[in-house]
């Protein structure tokens, strides 16, 4: 199943274009079901509706395939990826940050925390599934990252600003992202994080020739 099949959007059609052969179906699951739990968040104005909503994928993710409803291409592009041997567990992790989205605004900085450790650690260790584990630089990529995405959507300023304000913390003594081929498109992520994390600015649209061609260069070379 391709990423076409999933509508990936523009910009992720192209990080994913990066990924080795064999992880790309896992990488187009990622992607697609970090942007359909980003649309319920955003669509949702009653917290018992998001959290009704979240739910439902959640029995999905836990659900054995063949009790899954059929018809929903991403559902179908789950079973496909666990068929192939991947764990689904990261991608729980993954949904708990999301739901920490639904808490007002302002935050504290236990929200902030837990945000940014569910959804990035859970994006990051599904994207390198396989390895028994993220390392200790690996975590810090995903939160900083996770807080980086958040603060690129968030249209309340203060909080966007407090949450770039923490990547920018994480990110301040880092300038190497540490993945090999397999985290290519974790890479090309992370790379376009330290370019706004250095000029003290958020980037608001990725998918333009100036970023398209970074990401480019990087997703072949690696540098």
């Amino acid at each position: 199943m391709s990423d076409t099949v999933l509508q990936l959007e523009p910009f992720h059609r192209l990080v994913h274009a990066y990924a080795k052969q064999n992880d790309r179906s896992r990488y187009a699951l990622l992607f697609a079901l970090d942007a359909r739990l980003a649309d319920i968040v955003r669509s949702t104005s009653e917290i018992l509706i998001g959290q009704m909503r979240l739910t439902w994928w959640r029995d999905i993710l836990t659900k054995p395939a063949a009790d899954r409803p059929a018809g929903e291409p991403l559902v179908a592009h789950i079973n496909l990826v666990e068929e192939s041997g991947d764990s689904l567990a990261p991608l729980l992790t993954l949904l708990d940050g999301w739901e920490v989205m639904l808490d007002d605004f302002p935050w504290e900085d236990r929200q902030f925390d837990q945000y940014a450790t569910a959804r990035g650690g859970g994006f990051f260790a599904f994207a390198l599934t396989g390895e028994k584990s993220l390392n200790e630089e690996q975590v810090e990529l995903g939160k900083a990252w996770a807080l980086w995405d958040f603060a690129r959507h968030c249209s309340d300023a203060s909080m966007r600003q407090s949450a770039f304000d923490r990547c920018t913390e994480i990110m301040t003594s880092r300038t190497q992202t540490g993945f090999d081929r397999s985290g290519r498109p974790l890479s090309i992520l992370c790379k376009l994080m330290i370019r706004d994390v250095r000029k003290r600015q958020l980037t608001a649209d990725l998918y333009r020739p100036a970023s398209a061609a970074r990401i480019i260069w990087h997703g072949i070379t690696g540098h």
